[in-house]
């Protein structure tokens, strides 16, 4: 039997053969250095919001009490 037999209509085959095709041509690597510079962007970014909290009321209010 031959190796590159295939059945019009046979999904198994039809699969089979799609996918043998795109192991063969072996598509473009993906990127996955977005995704490292943006975990990276975001835990600089929380560590820097942990260090550096939010002023509050208290701590703007120039006035002494009792004032």
């Amino acid at each position: 039997m031959a190796d590159d037999l295939y059945f019009d209509g046979d999904p198994a085959e039809d699969s089979r053969r799609r996918h043998l095709e795109r192991v063969i041509k072996g598509g473009p690597p993906r990127r996955r250095w977005p995704w490292v510079m943006a975990i990276l962007a975001g835990g600089a970014w929380t560590a820097w919001r942990m260090t550096h909290p939010k002023p509050n009321g208290d701590q703007n209010d120039r006035r002494k009490p009792g004032a």
